[in-house]
């Protein structure tokens, strides 16, 4: 029964490096539209001629928002989240796994909840009122805040991979999938 558990983590692992993934992606793209913003901006002025637009201004806090909230899980995965490390630094690893699972089933997961039930009203809807960017030629809002609740689900369930690794022994982090990263 322990293997099915454990495979279930691997699975929800994968999930999030899809999810990081293409938030690498995003980053790409939110650099490039950015440096197009700022040449654009200033080749604009000098030939009189306005070469940027509101749509691509907000297409990069689009592409950030995609990158951060699709990385939760991930940062989670690879324990490259913010954590207090003086208390843990003199602990046992069995303590750290202790508290890491407690901390996990206490306030991660329960936190995550919350942010679900709170967003998910308002995505439906944003969705339901076909949401746009109340600044001329701007974006469509609704398919952004998707990102919030889909984001949290992807933290949530590696929040539920962490829990099933510490429960069975195994510390989660980068090291406990297999070499990948």
């Amino acid at each position: 029964m322990s293997e099915r558990w454990l495979r279930l983590a691997d699975r929800i692992d994968a999930l999030n490096r899809l999810a990081a993934r293409l938030g690498r992606w995003a980053l790409l793209l939110m650099l490039a539209l950015g440096t197009w913003n700022v040449v654009g901006r200033y080749a604009g002025l000098a030939i009189g001629r306005n070469l940027s637009s509101n749509a691509l201004i907000e297409g990069q806090w689009h592409l950030f928002a995609l990158l951060f909230l699709l990385a939760l899980g991930y940062a989670l995965q690879r324990d490259d989240h913010v954590r207090v490390d003086v208390l843990q630094s003199r602990w046992s690893p069995r303590r750290k796994a202790n508290v890491d699972l407690a901390a996990t089933l206490g306030l991660l997961l329960p936190f995550v909840v919350v942010v679900l039930i709170a967003s998910v009203e308002p995505t439906l809807r944003s969705w339901a009122q076909g949401e746009m960017s109340p600044d001329p030629g701007g974006l469509p809002r609704y398919w952004v805040k998707s990102l919030i609740p889909l984001g949290f689900l992807l933290l949530g369930l590696q929040g539920v991979a962490q829990a099933i690794r510490l429960a069975h022994g195994r510390r989660p982090g980068l090291h406990d999938h297999h070499g990948e990263g």
